[in-house]
């Protein structure tokens, strides 16, 4: 029985977590960089093993960034971001998100054949590839330099004198599909993710997330606009040379692909985790090495279950969650049953039905999985225990 999807076991649900979170009409930068630069400008942003950069510092520089491409990157609809320093990675990729463009941002050196696949317009690289059209890092400090005091600190796209609405459905962010094509992430759905994440892990400002997943998957992206929807800090240890963070953080993010040398990075560098290690997960995990590397961080170990295809949908929540199970329910998503032999939506609850695959509705999916009437496909076959929380049985293809 799932309180997601009949809504009668309410008494099990953690406190302080909403079920369902408002998701207001503006793009994903007014509410996770323009808005923490107003309540909290000295707040630290971003932290990698060299520097920091501010909430304050970070907005002036998405104003920076998007003169620059408003001013250079005339006819261009897709870009992509290929910087290996994580600061001018996340500001590039912003500004090319708040200008409506579609961005991809796959790491500094992508496979000739994803970027040949991806097709961009531009390609934002200090060390580009041959063949495109190119805008290099430096570029942001010579629009720095010619910007007016009018200019610095503007608010942006949402500002009155852009003179419509912007339209939030627009495509911004392309994640790769497991069929080969692309999924497609708007302002909408980033910025509902960034809510239900910061809901669900019960983030505060001034949060400490240490992240290993790259912004460039659905896990680092989630997490990293969660963690400044609530102007918290996110320390960059995606890049190897960047893993300078020590001391203690509440979480450390990395994708679990059923080994445990990733996760125990942190233990490595000498960090020590205060709430939990979120690891993103796409399907079946090893139950046994989830509790050796909650013995060995010394953490928790939180499932993130999730893909590029569906975004993340069911969690393990800080105060509540088993070993064996991903978890619940994110907010604002519903999961229903579906019959595994084709998908098809069946009638029955989950109170009806031994084992089924979960089908998904949310606000937090990109455009692009695959469909059966209203509900994505997993692929996933599982269960529902009494207290709503979801075990995963097996795949079906």
């Amino acid at each position: 029985m799932s309180k997601g999807a009949i809504g009668v076991l309410a008494a099990y649900w953690p406190e302080g977590t909403a079920r369902h979170a408002y998701v207001p009409l503006e793009r994903v930068t007014q509410s996770c960089v323009r808005k923490p630069a107003v309540t909290s400008p000295d707040a630290v942003a971003f932290a990698t093993g060299k520097r920091t950069l501010r909430y304050g510092e970070m907005a002036a520089r998405l104003e920076q960034a998007v003169g620059a491409l408003r001013a250079s990157a005339a006819g261009a609809t897709r870009v992509a971001v290929l910087l290996d320093d994580p600061v001018e990675e996340i500001v590039w990729t912003l500004a090319a998100m708040d200008l409506d463009l579609l961005a991809w941002t796959p790491g500094p050196r992508p496979e000739p054949a994803g970027l040949a696949a991806f097709e961009p317009d531009l390609v934002i690289s200090d060390d580009p590839p041959e063949g495109y059209r190119v805008m290099r890092s430096s570029d942001l400090r010579k629009v720095d330099v010619a910007l007016q005091g009018s200019e610095r600190g503007s608010p942006g796209r949402d500002d009155p004198k852009w003179g419509t609405r912007p339209n939030l459905r627009a495509p911004i962010a392309a994640l790769a599909s497991g069929s080969g094509g692309e999924v497609l992430h708007s302002h909408k759905t980033l910025l509902a993710t960034a809510i239900s994440l910061s809901s669900f892990y019960l983030l505060e400002p001034g949060a400490q997330v240490l992240l290993l997943a790259p912004p460039g998957t659905w896990l680092g992206l989630a997490m990293l606009l969660a963690t400044w929807y609530r102007s918290g800090t996110v320390h960059s240890a995606w890049h190897h040379h960047e893993r300078g963070v020590t001391g203690k953080v509440d979480y450390a993010v990395e994708v679990w692909d059923g080994h445990s040398g990733l996760l125990t990075a942190p233990v490595a560098a000498g960090v020590r985790v205060g709430v939990g290690v979120v690891a993103g997960v796409s399907g079946l995990f090893d139950v046994s090495l989830r509790r050796r590397l909650a013995r060995r961080l010394g953490a928790p170990v939180l499932t993130l279950l999730g893909s590029n295809e569906h975004g993340p949908y069911v969690a393990s929540h800080p105060s509540w969650y088993m070993n064996g199970s991903p978890g619940i329910p994110l907010p604002n998503v519903d999961i229903r049953p579906l019959d595994p032999a084709g998908g098809r939506e069946l009638s029955l609850g989950w109170d009806a039905v031994e084992e089924a695959e979960l089908g998904v509705k949310s606000s937090l999916s990109p455009a692009g999985g695959e469909l059966v009437g209203s509900w994505l496909r997993t692929h996933l076959v599982g269960h529902v225990d009494p207290t709503g929380l979801y075990f995963l049985r097996r795949e079906v293809p």
